[in-house]
């Protein structure tokens, strides 16, 4: 399980000591002591363990801390803390000394999930004996003993401490789902968790309000072809229990929009989020893995997922629908690059066997269900084809299916029955049919009315011109399929493809002018001119202009002056901004001065803008705003570049990432050199 560069951030519910508590000063064991012995004890403040130690080195490992007092809004502590123990990703336990709560909630953990605790120590005493095989992971606790000086030399020792400490979670998360680490589990074999799916808790139904949110935000970014909102959104999952349900959806929306890439770094998240016991949820993220090999051109890789999920599931519709379309897909990968009609019919015929095999697995879903037409269209067109494809190479030609007049009759009435609730799709499945059958004028009539909805998509389209697509490039009856064909090809350029391609993005980040009572500058106002000097030359070496994209957030300073110069030399400018526009202004641009106002109204008129708020809604309890901005600006050069060596961020920053933290520049600057992106940074403190 990873944690790097991931979609979203698995939840950790931290469970220690609250306060300033005493401890042992040396190790004990549970023999008396010596009577002439004396015990030392030490006090030591467990919340700046918390604060100074544990929430930074989790949030280093990329994962979400939450403790039980982080919780603002009234409600049932024992409710949310039980809540919490059965559904958090992760529960990390202080075990460092014998505190009651902490070994009581340990516990119920420990009974209600094989995996997921992390218990930390911090060496001051010897561990009870029922939790002395677990694995344990130390952490130096002397720093926070109550008394000690915390000077730059302590923050810079314990700043060391939760780096060490976070890469050591790290790999504890990314092993975690290779172990049991229940000892009820591990010694009651076949012990099933309980299912957490009837929690009536408030804050459960409070998550299940902002999952249908979110559920709406993903549908109607998928709608308008916004990959990068979509991209964003997934870190925006509201809880651990309902993450593998949006993570599909999102995953599922990327791939409708033809972006293969992140929709499958996505998918691989959720395969690595599911517990690999091979449930029905489990093979269907794998066949959508191997359906995304293929489409990315690793044919082999996508030839021995297939291979591998053929003997799962065999009875399963779905399964089988979505495993018969991955076959189907390497099929027309084999030939409908080739330019000549000849040479498509040849490799069709050469590579038949893949085309067999999705017609079987479609035959016996649709057999197992006749009702299910999507299954059924399939196994008529790929036997109409199959036949044409040896008539045209002189092959001896044989049924692909014995019954298919009758089960070409079952198709239409399932179809025809589902015309009223699924009126698009239904009819473009009789529109399909008739295109095999030969039928013109009736193939016409179906399309048109399939794509008469003035909701449809452009990849709502393209999707039904990719199934027309197969008897086009097979010259399978082209004066039947021709008009059908130009219809839908007239319908996508009426619907403009709502993501076009630049030949670069380049994109800024970085800091606003400094406010009046800024103590220790970052980028003072008389820097302007000359940071705006650095910028235009930093576009112009990278040749930016009229067919690149400019992307930034909008802040007085950087943003201003990059936005400015990026218009300048000709290339599109999107404004993303992390709030409605007049308290926008308000918190970013007003204390700048008014011409710096003026400015940014100026660019308002002259750029695409989008605020957060309106796209994205209201951001995670735990997330900045300006974070959750930085990651929608990377996500939309991610979408919008050709590839990532294409993205190019430029940072106005002084370079100090003290109190920048996670979605700060320090952090912008490895996300896009993790992406392969150029990074070039201008540091105003250091210019004239």
């Amino acid at each position: 399980m990873t944690t790097d560069g991931a979609s979203f951030r698995r939840r950790v519910f931290v469970v220690m000591p609250f306060g300033k508590k005493e401890v042992p000063k040396k190790p004990r064991s549970d023999s008396s002591p010596k009577a002439d012995a004396k015990e030392e004890v030490l006090q030591v403040d467990f919340n700046a363990v918390y604060q100074d130690l544990f929430k930074p080195a989790l949030e280093a490992a990329g994962l979400q801390p939450f403790r039980a007092d982080d919780e603002e809004s009234a409600g049932d502590i024992l409710k949310d803390m039980f809540a919490e123990l059965v559904t958090a990703d992760f529960v990390l336990a202080d075990i460092s000394i014998l505190n009651a709560n902490v070994f009581y909630e340990l516990g119920i953990r420990h009974t209600v999930g094989p995996r997921g605790v992390i218990c930390l120590h911090a060496g001051w005493a010897d561990r009870p004996f029922d939790v002395a095989p677990q694995r344990t992971f130390k952490y130096d606790g002397k720093l926070f003993r109550v008394g000690l000086a915390r000077d730059a030399a302590w923050e810079k020792e314990v700043a060391a401490e939760a780096s060490r400490l976070g890469e050591t979670l790290r790999k504890a998360v990314a092993a975690d789902r290779t172990t049991e680490g229940s000892p009820v589990y591990s010694n009651l074999p076949k012990l099933v968790p309980p299912d957490a799916s009837q929690i009536g808790t408030a804050r459960f139904k409070h998550y299940q309000a902002q999952s249908e949110e979110w559920n709406q935000r993903v549908t109607i970014a998928g709608k308008e072809g916004r990959a990068e909102d979509i991209l964003t959104l997934a870190g925006d999952v509201p809880s651990p229990y309902y993450r593998r349900k949006l993570l599909r959806q999102c995953g599922d929306a990327l791939l409708a929009l033809g972006r293969f890439a992140q929709s499958e770094k996505v998918f691989k998240e959720l395969c690595e989020d599911l517990d690999g016991a091979g449930s029905a949820e489990e093979f269907r993220v794998k066949t959508q893995l191997a359906l995304l090999a293929n489409r990315l051109g690793r044919t082999r890789e996508a030839e021995q997922k297939v291979g591998d999920l053929a003997k799962v599931m065999p009875g399963d519709n779905e399964a089988q629908g979505i495993l018969g379309r991955v076959y189907k897909d390497m099929w027309r990968t084999t030939w409908s690059r080739a330019e000549k009609l000849e040479e498509r019919l040849a490799l069709a015929s050469r590579n038949a066997t893949t085309a067999r095999k999705s017609l079987d697995t479609y035959e016996v879903a649709i057999r197992h269900d006749l009702d299910s037409y999507f299954n059924g269209i399939n196994v008529v067109t790929l036997a109409v084809l199959l036949e044409h494809v040896a008539q045209a190479n002189q092959r001896t030609v044989k049924p692909e299916v014995p019954d298919l007049a009758d089960l070409q009759t079952v198709v239409r009435l399932a179809a025809t029955g589902k015309l009223e609730s699924d009126t698009v799709w239904a009819r473009a499945t009789l529109g399909e049919l008739h295109l095999g059958l030969s039928h013109q004028q009736e193939a016409l009539d179906d399309y048109e009315q399939a794509t008469a909805n003035p909701n449809l998509t452009w990849f709502n389209i393209r999707s039904m011109f990719e199934q027309v697509q197969l008897f086009q490039l097979l010259g399978y009856q082209p004066e039947t399929v021709e008009p059908v064909a130009a219809l839908l090809e007239q319908r996508l350029s009426e619907l403009r493809h709502p993501s076009a391609r630049f030949d670069k993005v380049v994109i800024c980040s970085g800091h606003m002018i400094d406010k009046p009572d800024r103590k220790m500058p970052r980028f003072p106002a008389g820097k302007a001119e000359a940071v705006r000097t650095r910028i235009a030359q930093q576009l112009e070496q990278w040749n930016v202009g009229a067919n690149d994209l400019a992307v930034c957030g909008g802040a007085c300073g950087a943003d201003i002056l990059f936005a400015e110069e990026s218009l300048r030399r000709g290339a599109q400018l999107r404004l993303l901004l992390a709030q409605e526009v007049d308290d926008f202004v308000r918190d970013s641009v007003r204390h700048a001065g008014n011409d710096w106002v003026q400015r940014f109204h100026a660019l308002r008129d002259k750029a695409e803008v989008a605020t957060q708020p309106e796209r994205l809604g209201k951001e995670p309890n735990d997330v900045s705003i300006y974070a959750r901005n930085n990651l929608w600006i990377i996500n939309t050069a991610r979408v919008e570049a050709p590839d990532s060596a294409r993205i190019h961020a430029l940072l106005v920053w002084d370079e100090k990432p003290t109190g920048d933290g996670l979605g700060g520049t320090s952090d912008f600057e490895q996300k896009v050199r993790d992406l392969g992106g150029v990074v070039e940074i201008i540091n105003p403190t250091q210019l004239p």
